[in-house]
């Protein structure tokens, strides 16, 4: 009987012992910042509704990668995203319907949930991919207008908020890739390319001249995400 007690006990302190040595092996969490650049535009579905071109945006914010295998992180954390675009529809003037070009600029908060895989040491470098899911609440809204309506000079109206005009919440899809730069045990340069794939609509009303269509306008953008991870 007490044979087996000691069996069982040594069984228990070998797993325990085995799971903490192979815990040191890796870090369990890391944190950092990151910093942004990109690019961003807005796409529609609706008739008579037309992305003008890409824009410069932004990001920055705090990421934890938390660590279940020793290259398999769930990873999340907070970001201020700048996403700006261009979209211009038809709208009516004081007598005739014209054209509105509109530029955005919405301050968002975003909380990413992220699957990241990254490969073993190769010359220095990991190289990883991430994908996952991103939910947002939008801060603040503004919007600088030009409009044209036939036989009348252009008008031209300055950035201004337009929070009632857009929704409070937006979800989309980030598909990223990059490399990882270890500076020691502790301290690593990550810089990475993420696409943030927009799901939901950011837009409110409906349009002046066929009140059957709604404001629709959906956020995209590409950048490049450079962070410092402890």
């Amino acid at each position: 009987m007490r044979s087996g007690t000691f069996g069982i006990l040594l069984v228990i302190f070998l797993t325990i012992t085995g799971f903490y040595s192979a815990q040191a092996q890796y870090k369990s969490i890391s944190l950092g910042f990151r910093a942004a650049p990109g690019i961003g535009w807005f796409k529609s579905d609706q008739a008579n509704y037309n992305t003008e071109g890409v824009v410069p945006c932004f990001a920055w914010g705090l990421v934890s990668e938390f660590y279940f295998a020793e290259n398999y992180a769930f990873a999340t954390g907070f970001s201020f995203d700048f996403l700006n675009g261009k979209l211009s529809y038809p709208m009516m003037g004081s007598q005739n319907a014209g054209l509105l070009t509109r530029k955005y600029r919405l301050k968002v908060l975003e909380i990413p949930a992220l699957i990241k895989m990254k490969t073993n040491e190769i010359k220095g470098l990991r190289y990883f991919g991430q994908i996952g899911l991103n939910g947002g609440v939008r801060l603040n809204s503004k919007a600088k207008d030009v409009f044209t309506e036939p036989g009348k000079p252009e008008q031209t109206v300055d950035f201004r908020l337009i929070d009632s005009q857009t929704r409070l919440f937006r979800a989309s899809l980030i598909v990223g890739a990059g490399v990882e730069y270890p500076f020691d045990n502790s301290t690593s340069l990550v810089a990475g390319i993420n696409f943030n794939n927009g799901f939901t609509n950011v837009l409110k009303g409906e349009n002046s001249v066929n009140s059957s269509l709604e404001h629709h306008g959906v956020p995209n953008s590409v950048e490049l995400s450079i962070a410092v991870m402890f």
